[in-house]
């Protein structure tokens, strides 16, 4: 069984806490009206293959204003569960690239296009998360006692093996076309309603899809605090398709959701920090990799001029063992006409 982390059952609060506190801070700039959240998600592959979507910015772009966006993740995880009915192990190191586009149809609606392309492989970077959850004091689990660089992802029900991946893979995932409508929308808050319908593209033998339509429906928030914090949120449900895991049936609803921070520190340069999770994607299971998550990211973002930012964010498992150890996100967004 996966070892708990003695910091997450006191992150969430440190997180409300954190928010509180910087808020009697002062440093003033435009740019926080512009905040947008970290473009990343719960890289499991369990529960990535339903068509959950990645945060929305609840300011939806001008007619005259496309944006596009490309977003790497890299997540590094060793997981190993076992009960009277199932046993899991997953030792991978994943890069998911992800393409987006988003376009104002009008005043009022957008559209938005997310491709991702995900390979899987040994963790390369293996011995550097091993070294990270050592100097923070962080659970090693069974990193100690596993080779660097193996690649396996497994799972059995009743003694019957439903998934076994042992070579690195490499392909398109599912895509996901989302439709937005802005509901409200001043000088300092935003809200808009989101739909959206994962396009089966992917491979479910490889966990990259799961050969079904999901659908997902939400709300973005987006309100100005001071001239320098922005909070963003977003809270809806995944209605996920098919399981990709034979003899286990995902459920019917699935609740996702986040808030952030945006801290601007000066024109250039703002600090960021998010916490996000889901509701568990599958029924009849007690496995902690197979149910429901929780993960903070942190970073920042830095302007790259009028019309482009970098965002860098670092992810840490809250519910130890129910997503990847550690993940890094590398985000590029840029808008035309702006």
């Amino acid at each position: 069984m996966s070892a708990k982390n003695p910091v997450g059952a006191h992150a969430a609060g440190f997180f409300l806490y954190s928010l509180l506190a910087v808020a009697t801070a002062a440093i003033a700039s435009p740019l926080s009206a512009a905040a947008s959240p970290f473009s990343t998600r719960d890289q499991n592959p369990f529960s990535l293959v339903y068509g959950q979507p990645l945060p929305s910015a609840a300011r939806l772009p001008r007619p005259s204003d496309p944006g596009f966006s490309i977003s790497l993740d890299i997540a590094n995880t060793l997981n190993a569960e076992t009960t009277a009915t199932e046993a899991l192990y997953a030792d991978f190191e994943s890069y998911n690239l992800t393409l987006g586009g988003i376009e104002a149809l009008n005043q009022h609606w957008a559209v938005k296009l997310d491709v991702p392309f995900i390979y899987r492989s040994g963790g390369y970077f293996d011995r550097t998360i091993d070294e990270w959850h050592q100097i923070f004091g962080l659970p090693r689990a069974y990193r100690p006692l596993v080779a660097d660089n193996e690649f396996q992802i497994f799972y059995a029900r009743n003694e019957a093996t439903a998934i076994y991946l042992d070579s690195s893979t490499a392909g398109i995932a599912d895509s996901q076309l989302s439709i937005a409508r802005a509901l409200y929308q001043d000088a300092n808050n935003a809200v808009s309603a989101w739909g959206a319908v994962d396009i089966p593209l992917g491979d479910s033998n490889e966990l990259t899809g799961n050969d079904d339509l999901d659908f997902s429906l939400w709300l973005a928030g987006s309100t100005r605090l001071l001239e320098f914090i922005t909070l963003d949120s977003n809270i809806g449900a995944v209605l996920p398709g098919d399981s990709v895991i034979a003899g286990l049936a995902t459920e019917d609803l699935v609740g996702f959701g986040h808030i952030g921070m945006h801290l601007t520190l000066n024109p250039t340069i703002a600090l960021k920090l998010q916490l996000s999770g889901h509701s568990g994607y599958y029924q009849d299971t007690s496995l902690e990799f197979l149910g429901s998550a929780t993960i903070i990211v942190f970073g920042g973002s830095i302007n790259l001029g009028r019309c482009s930012a970098l965002d860098i964010g670092f992810t840490e498992d809250i519910d130890v063992g129910a997503s990847p150890d550690a993940s890094l996100l590398i985000s590029w967004k840029s808008r035309v006409g702006c």
